[in-house]
């Protein structure tokens, strides 16, 4: 259950900081992390598992790890 309410953090912390971001959209966000728009909206609804992809979308959201687990 505890793994569940993180990866929920994760897409909402997700969802916001791409709106606050350069990217604005998830579209622009897929295109910069050369992902398809589908991909980041189940970031967004499951959240992200694994660990480099959280740091791959924290570099290119430029923000600390800590922005999307927090």
């Amino acid at each position: 259950m505890h793994a569940t309410l993180s990866s929920e953090r994760v897409g909402t912390n997700l969802k916001r900081l791409i709106k606050e971001s350069e990217f604005r959209t998830q579209e622009a966000f897929a295109e910069a992390c050369y992902a398809d728009a589908r991909v980041i909206r189940r970031w967004i609804k499951d959240g992200i598992k694994n660990i480099d992809t959280i740091a791959l979308v924290a570099k290119t959201l430029n923000v600390d790890v800590m922005a999307l687990l927090f």
